[in-house]
């Protein structure tokens, strides 16, 4: 079979859905791949290729500090560069992602621990000095791509226990916005200086369904850590004077749009989008822009084709048409894990279920209503 078989999407297509298109970006994962068979998914030209044919605009992209300076000064561009270049041929926009700690930049007790990279910077015992050498490597990446990656996303998820680990003193904290705010702001003016052109976001926060939470420590089981909404980690950004123009939101939902759950009314939109908005206007900053970076559905949470078609059109008709957010990035094109089920595609090139969904939204695309 060929691939294009399934991945083609007409001229006529395309056009129709070109007004969003600048907008629309899919987290696709291309740091992560190297090169396969030419008919394999994990061939990254193959990759570039399905996210032009499904109509993306661009892709999210992972530039780690853990995966690029594996060994203290001695960064290693290469994957990162021929990425770089590729989405640039192809006609394709990219917004990086500046996070995780490499196994130097980690407390030395906790080095061999799985996915210790989630812990925030700390370089030789000193936290403002993990602070210090994260922030040389964002401008590092900003300046090396200036001109081709002018959006910057600071971490991921950083409300999200398994996403910000903080053991300096021995306890993991967990999330804590003033501290992961000292770190955003000396990235931020670091990545500015490098590039007055960068524009540079708070890392797309966990919606969390909308509802504050524990979460296992990662690196205690027998301990939980409070994990924060959206809506109260950014009002606690603003009470410790940290000032941004960019947010990321993860709007995931658990049910699909307007249904009510968990006493806490709709769930999409009104609890994991306005919500955080609202918080926003309340603080006085309804000039900040909302990237989302990502949201996706994960197919068993649909009971049909029909739930999941109408799901993927109602989501991004709301989110395309809330004129404040600037980009929407769909997770993902494929499942990285086989306990996920969030991919447009399969590996062979065909359309999930998440993909036949995603194509039937785009495809009926008419465009937002006129205010009255």
């Amino acid at each position: 079979m060929i691939l294009g078989a399934f991945l083609v999407a007409s001229t006529s297509v395309l056009a129709q859905h070109d007004s969003i298109r600048d907008r629309l970006y899919v987290q696709a994962e291309l740091t992560w791949y190297g090169v396969g068979p030419a008919r394999d998914l994990s061939n990254r030209l193959v990759r570039i290729a399905a996210i032009r044919r499904l109509g993306f605009g661009g892709t999210r992209l992972p530039v780690e500090w853990a995966r690029i300076e594996r060994t203290r000064g001695h960064p290693d561009w290469a994957r990162v560069d021929s990425v770089v270049s590729e989405l640039q041929e192809n006609g394709l926009k990219a917004y990086g992602v500046i996070a995780y700690s490499p196994r130097w930049a980690v407390p030395a007790a906790y080095a061999g621990v799985r996915r210790i990279d989630s812990h925030r910077p700390v370089v030789d015992g000193s936290a403002a000095k993990g602070d210090t050498l994260f922030a040389a490597f964002g401008a590092a990446a900003a300046r090396r791509y200036r001109g081709r990656v002018d959006r910057w996303e600071i971490w991921n998820e950083e409300n999200l226990p398994a996403f910000w680990i903080d053991a300096l003193g021995g306890v993991n904290r967990g999330p804590d916005a003033p501290d992961y705010g000292r770190l955003f702001a000396l990235a931020r003016d670091s990545i500015e200086r490098a590039n007055p052109d960068a524009e540079v976001a708070i890392g797309g926060l966990s919606s969390l369904n909308g509802r504050s939470i524990t979460w296992p420590d990662p690196l205690d089981s027998t301990r939980s850590i409070p994990a924060p909404t959206p809506e109260v980690y950014i009002r606690a950004l603003v009470t410790a004077g940290v000032s941004f123009s960019a947010i990321g939101l993860h709007p995931y939902s658990i049910v699909p749009p307007g249904v009510r759950a968990f006493g806490r009314g709709v769930i999409f939109p009104d609890v994991v989008v306005d919500s955080a908005l609202g918080a926003l206007d309340d603080l006085g900053l309804d000039n900040v822009r909302v990237w989302v970076t990502e949201w996706g559905v994960h197919t068993p949470f649909a009971s049909s084709q029909a739930v999941l078609d109408t799901w993927f059109r109602d989501v991004l008709n709301t989110l395309f048409c809330r004129t404040r957010i600037a980009l929407v990035t769909v997770h993902t094109l494929t499942d990285g894990d086989p306990r996920d089920q969030f991919g447009l595609l399969q590996m062979d090139g065909m359309k999930t279920a998440d993909g036949v969904a995603f194509s039937r939204a785009i495809a009926a695309w008419k465009g937002c209503p006129l205010p009255r």
